[in-house]
């Protein structure tokens, strides 16, 4: 297969093709943090998009596309370097239905438009897609300007991806189906307020948390149970077996 006219999406391209459990892997982290996280609600979509991002960098890592200095066995390395290092390949844009691609976002205009290479993710792209506007002109035109952002029509992309099997890591890409419940956000601000500096404001999470019980309180909580006959002995010991 010919070049995509990138060396490094090649590497993945190909290291994807050969490397089955990389590939599920990859399928899987992607499945499970858009059943995880709904990407539709507005306030967790940014979120959802990081999420990918580390995704497809840790992948890229595993494939050896992505290195640090001491090499692959040096421990305690600056992650947000490799984030640097990924963003430097690569923008991911990551949509979970058949949707255009917002490339970039201005205040009053297009933003920077098309002028660094891409990876695409959809449900209805047969992979990953790799597009570059120094490599593959005939897109630049085909990308609209609106009055605050830059698009690429989903159309375009598939159409890029159908005449250019160079440019595709094969690999399925889930579709939201709006089951994600888990709210991010949330944790974040139950770990900024934190008791001692927010006695008051921390009251919220503090009493919604369950109450953290030893074993000595289950084993007794069991006992008391089983003396008052809401649970057999062989559930009881099964419980116990358990603690």
């Amino acid at each position: 297969m010919k070049s995509s006219g990138s060396t490094h999406f090649d590497q993945l391209r190909d290291y994807l093709a050969n490397d089955t459990y990389l590939c599920h892997e990859l399928e899987f982290a992607l499945r499970l943090n858009v059943e995880r996280v709904n990407p539709s609600d507005r306030a967790n979509r940014f979120g959802s998009g990081a999420a990918v991002e580390w995704i497809i960098a840790s992948t890229a890592f595993a494939a050896g596309i992505l290195t640090v200095p001491a090499g692959h066995n040096a421990d305690g390395f600056d992650l947000m370097d490799m984030r640097k290092a990924a963003e430097g390949l690569w923008s991911v844009k990551n949509t979970t239905k058949r949707s255009d691609f917002r490339l970039s976002n201005g205040m009053g205009g297009a933003g920077r438009g098309f002028s660094h290479p891409l990876l695409l993710l959809s449900p209805a792209l047969p992979g990953l897609v790799y597009a570059d506007p120094s490599h593959h002109y005939e897109l630049l035109e085909k990308c609209k300007s609106t009055p605050d952002a830059t698009i690429m029509p989903f159309r375009v992309a598939l159409e890029h991806a159908n005449a250019h099997p160079e440019c595709v890591a094969k690999c399925a890409v889930p579709e939201n189906e709006g089951m994600g419940q888990y709210d991010p956000w949330m944790d974040y601000v139950g770990s900024l307020l934190e008791p001692a500096r927010f006695p008051k404001l921390s009251k919220l999470f503090a009493e919604a948390s369950p109450a953290q019980r030893s074993v000595s309180d289950e084993l007794t909580r069991l006992a008391q149970l089983r003396d008052a006959g809401s649970i057999d002995e062989a559930t009881f010991i099964r419980f116990v077996n358990r603690l």
